[in-house]
């Protein structure tokens, strides 16, 4: 389990933006899904994976949910490939890839140091099934192991349970398959308890992924995932009354028991591809009719970007992370910033609340993203990847901190308007021009940051030389105010309005300045 875990990782890191680019020249022709989705999960070892990214891909336009489900079927068939390499007794190529991980693993290069931690993981695999092929043997003299086995054959129905069951808790259909070949290769099992437990882990491969869709924010993932189950389970329906024909055919093709698993996992995987790849876009259209995109607007705060399954594909997770924070930024602009003007100018108690309530939100988007980044990067990340989870993570602390900010001119005006002091209008005039450009700054920096615009980006952080005059000229100017042959009272009412209006144009430069950092991450500068 570990060497499979090891391979899986190691190939994500070293493969998950090659297949991205596969992708988009040969999902133009439809059966070419099919292939692609052999390849993701040949290189992955991890249908999960492989229906994470596929999901990906389809909220980014890059596939449509037909050509998903073309892929998803492929899947099982690069499973089947998977399970066909373990099924080779080759325990003697198997050390020496190990020997070779270790070379590149410890003297390689970042991407040879990937390659070579997956063929430790695939060297480990064939260490690990020798291991168990020698552990599994006292079994055959235990009565009631041997009794429980031998019922599997004439109780199919049992045997798919106990198939879906074990899938279902180890969750890793290729450790499952390692483990029926182990015990196979005893003669533990036969070939008429084969052929149920496999079409029972074929089903229990799918489960965790159901689960976990039942909670998915993103409709395409729960047509993906009770797609990938209904095909496994209507195929086992067509299968079961025929089961004896099926082992029949199983036997035809090889003698080898151990060989069998890995040819009755190969046989199922294709018959479902023939049965139901033609009829890809009905089934499509069907799952979209049945589950409809959400309409309505939902009171409780949810990612709008991040899918937690994605963690499953680093990759996949830390661009959805990337889009949560853009549309984060989108929201602090158009729900907070933008609003400042009118929440200065007018004593309006509904926009004030307003303007806390997106506060709130932030706080939550930021607490609840880096949570996700924590675990993310508890999944072994490359450097390059780390590297930009940092940035996702700094990036996020200063959207965070214009939050702060901007919450805290609200809590100023609350108090100006709270005093009934006057001056609103008039002091606006001055600082009209200094509130623009920030608010063109930070506008123009989320724009960047969807594209990791380095010449956008670039520009803000010319500009702010700029943003510091203005910002000083105007403090200068209050500060040299000097009220006199007014009323103590009225003194007193202008002295809190002109410190009032210095605290707003400190926090209006604040937010220029958290701009500015995001503008530097942005251009590599951080």
């Amino acid at each position: 389990m570990y060497g499979v875990q090891t391979t899986s990782e190691a190939l994500q890191k070293f493969a998950a933006n090659r297949l991205k680019q596969i992708l988009q020249s040969i999902t133009k022709k439809k059966f070419l899904a099919v292939l692609f989705g052999v390849i993701m999960t040949v290189a992955f070892q991890s249908s999960a994976a492989t229906t994470v990214l596929v999901v990906e891909f389809v909220n980014t336009g890059l596939l449509n949910l037909a050509q998903a489900l073309g892929i998803v079927l492929g899947s099982a068939v690069g499973t089947s490939i998977s399970i066909q390499l373990i099924a080779f007794q080759i325990l003697d190529v198997a050390l020496g890839a190990l020997f070779i991980g270790f070379i590149l693993y410890f003297a390689g290069n970042k991407q040879w140091k990937h390659l070579g931690q997956s063929l430790i993981g695939f060297g480990l695999i064939f260490v690990g099934m020798a291991d168990m092929s020698t552990a599994s043997a006292p079994l055959r003299d235990i009565p009631q192991v041997y009794t429980f086995l031998s019922q599997l054959g004439s109780r199919p129905l049992l045997a798919i349970i106990v198939g879906l069951i074990l899938t279902t808790v180890i969750q890793s259909s290729t450790g499952v398959f390692a483990i029926m070949m182990s015990l196979a290769g005893h003669h533990l099992l036969g070939l008429a308890a084969i052929v149920p437990l496999v079409i029972g882990a074929h089903i229990g491969g799918t489960v965790t992924t159901l689960l976990t869709s039942i909670t998915a924010q993103k409709m395409d993932a729960k047509r993906t995932a009770i797609a990938n189950t209904a095909y496994k389970v209507i195929a086992a329906v067509l299968v079961y009354p025929f089961m004896t024909q099926f082992s029949y055919l199983i036997k035809w093709t090889t003698s080898d028991v151990q060989r069998q698993v890995a040819n009755a996992h190969l046989l199922f995987a294709v018959f479902m591809v023939i049965i139901f790849f033609p009829f890809n876009n009905l089934i499509a259209k069907a799952l979209n009719r049945l589950i409809q995109d959400r309409t309505g607007q939902d009171s409780e705060l949810k990612f709008r970007a991040i899918d937690e399954d994605s963690l499953e594909v680093s990759a996949v997770a830390l661009k959805q992370a990337n889009q949560e924070i853009c549309l984060l930024g989108d929201f602090i602009c158009t729900k907070m910033l933008q609003r400042i003007p009118e929440a200065y100018l007018e004593d309006n108690e509904n926009l004030a609340e307003n303007v806390e309530k997106a506060e709130e939100h932030v706080d939550w988007y930021y607490r609840h993203i880096m949570r996700f980044l924590a675990i993310l990067s508890q999944k072994g990340l490359t450097d390059e990847q780390a590297e930009e989870s940092m940035n996702i993570q700094f990036i996020l602390k200063e959207f965070e901190d214009i939050g702060d900010a901007v919450m805290a001119m609200i809590q100023l005006f609350k108090k100006l308007h709270l005093e009934k002091l006057n001056g609103q209008k008039e002091s606006w005039e001055h600082l009209a021009e200094l509130y623009q450009q920030v608010f063109e700054h930070l506008v123009i920096v989320v724009k960047a940051l969807k594209h990791w615009d380095s010449e956008a980006a670039g520009e803000v952080i010319r500009d702010h030389p700029e943003t510091v005059r203005l910002q000083r000229t105007l403090q200068f100017n209050y500060l040299a105010q000097n009220p006199q042959n007014e009323a103590d009272n009225e003194i007193r009412n202008k002295e809190i309005f002109r410190y009032a209006v210095l605290d707003l144009i400190s926090l209006l430069y604040l937010v220029d300045e958290h701009t500015v950092n995001i503008a530097q991450v942005i251009m590599g500068i951080v």
